[in-house]
């Protein structure tokens, strides 16, 4: 029997993935300190595995990923110049170095998977579903409970369940592309596991990545949304939502209590719920961004005092001496880098959108990607976007640059000319 060994071009990807809370709780559980130091470990030996990998691979990149690695890699020269030049060693703060470096995360996946084109969707797929489900019935089995929900102890962090908006899209691309039979409750199950963790960002976040899929689905494909597609969807929805009404909300009516608070929280984030907290976050830092806009505050920025304070005690959300901690990837990046640091992302974001644009027509893998990556700009106003979306940024990249669909057509257009020709030949002979 042939083994198939494309699942070991699933590490250089899923490395990324281990930076999330939900495998290093698996890793070390219950142990926050511990979780920390890995976190930090592992971070570090990426960036420097990922900064020294690109530049060997430089020569196989893109113009466009030429100039973000140069680009990026400026900016951290010239931040450790400044270090020296200030603190007598190159690397004072690892935190503030952090919010630069993960931008090369993205490049060194660009880099491999330029090189080694390999990887499985469903490999991904079964990855995340397996960790995340492992930490929730491991580690944090009480969050399944009907309390936990109405009490909002939610147990899994965000950027956990934000993880599985790629589980859902795959199995929504496979019922409207290849229509597995399996596919359609496997959407369901992913879609209810991310609704029922009340991460509010992440449900705006899933909304908009729908929206998004749809019209990259639209218009950039040849597949028709049939009604004969649409309906069971519509069916799973009226049944799920009777048998809900029937059972579940009579017998819990603080559930739809619940929900509607959720919703409510969304729809009035600056004065309620934990929109307000970030939103007064955001008003306590303001004033330094807009004064350090174009550089942000950089070591400055890790040396000033917190500035968030609680009404009801009067005292910093956080502790001095550890860096400031943003509850948004905008205010996190502007704070430290400046919007010269914000460009230095977008350099690898527009990437893809000028590629989404350009190109007639997209696979299914690269739907998929886009609409995620898309879905970050809304994700990172209420969260830093965490390491596994740099990666996924940068093999959204590279499958777009491959240019898959292209390539097929090419193909069926050249093996339908070569057709036409037996054809021709096969009737001259008959006739002769």
């Amino acid at each position: 029997m042939k083994l198939n060994y494309t699942f070991l071009y699933l590490i250089p990807l899923a490395l990324f993935f281990l930076l999330d809370n939900m495998f290093m709780e698996l890793a070390a559980p219950h142990n926050p300190d511990l979780q920390g130091t890995l976190i930090n470990t592992l971070a570090k030996g990426l960036a420097g595995m990922s900064i020294l990998y690109s530049a060997y691979k430089f020569q196989s990149m893109s113009s466009s990923m030429r100039l973000a690695f140069f680009m990026t890699g400026l900016y951290l020269f010239i931040l450790a110049l400044e270090s020296y030049y200030k603190y007598s060693t190159f690397f004072v703060y690892p935190h503030v170095f952090l919010k630069t470096l993960v931008f090369f995360y993205g490049i060194f996946i660009y880099t491999f998977y330029k090189n080694n084109f390999h990887l499985k969707m469903h490999h991904l797929v079964y990855f995340i579903l397996i960790g995340f489900w492992a930490n929730v019935l491991i580690i944090n089995p009480g969050a399944l409970s009907i309390s936990s929900f109405t009490e909002h102890e939610r147990g899994v962090h965000s950027t956990s369940v934000y993880m599985l908006i790629i589980p859902f899209l795959y199995f929504l691309t496979q019922y409207f592309f290849k229509a597995k039979w399996y596919s359609l409750p496997m959407m369901f199950f992913v879609l209810l596991t991310i609704f029922f963790f009340q991460h509010r960002t992440v449900w705006v976040s899933t909304v908009i990545v729908l929206g998004i899929y749809y019209l990259l689905f639209r218009f950039k494909t040849n597949t028709p949304i049939g009604i004969g597609k649409i309906l069971p969807i519509i069916g799973v929805i009226v049944a799920g939502g009777l048998a809900s009404s029937a059972f579940l909300f009579s017998m819990h009516p603080e559930i739809i209590t619940k929900i509607l608070e959720n919703f409510s929280d969304i729809e009035n984030f600056n004065k309620q719920g934990t929109g307000s907290w970030r939103y007064n976050q955001w008003l306590s830092y303001l004033p330094f961004i807009k004064e350090n806009f174009f550089l942000g505050m950089r070591f400055a920025g890790f040396e000033l005092p917190i500035q968030f304070y609680r009404d009801d005690i009067d005292k910093p959300v956080f502790e001095d001496g550890y860096g400031h901690f943003f509850h948004s990837f905008y205010v996190d990046v502007l704070f430290y880098a400046g919007f010269i640091g914000l460009c230095l992302y977008l350099i690898q974001a527009f990437r893809v959108i000028w590629k989404t644009i350009k190109m007639s027509r997209l696979t299914e893998n690269q739907i998929m990607l886009v609409s995620f990556i898309l879905s970050g700009f809304v994700f990172g106003l209420s969260y830093i976007l965490p390491p596994y979306f740099y990666a996924l940024l940068g093999l959204a990249i590279v499958m777009l640059e491959e240019d898959q669909t292209e390539k097929t057509s090419y193909l069926v257009a050249f093996a339908a000319r070569k057709k036409r020709e037996l054809l021709a030949l096969r009737q001259k002979l008959i006739s002769f």
